[in-house]
């Protein structure tokens, strides 16, 4: 893999990056504020080393049916959206 492949700021053409990332939320109640942290599945696009599009999905503990497949469409639809070509830049 070459440092171009590598660094996002420099990488050419469309890919996307999938991670676990946990994400806090703060609830303000009667007794105070409360922090709950929950897991899900962060697929970002990007083109030409800039991010164009980031979607988050949470991954519950016991998923659903539903979860699941919502889960592949939204991994099938970045696959698919990196697999076309983009434009091609200015001077090329």
């Amino acid at each position: 893999m070459t440092s171009a492949e590598r660094d996002p700021v420099r990488r050419v053409g469309r890919w996307v990056s999938v991670r676990l990332q946990h994400r806090d939320v703060r609830i303000q109640g009667d007794t105070g504020d409360e922090c709950v942290s929950y897991a899900g599945i962060v697929i970002t696009s990007f083109e030409n080393g800039v991010e164009v599009g980031e979607r988050w999905i949470p991954l519950g503990g016991d998923p659903s049916e539903a979860d699941d497949e919502q889960l592949i469409q939204q991994l099938r639809d970045a696959l698919i959206w990196q697999a076309r070509c983009p434009p091609k830049a200015a001077g090329e």
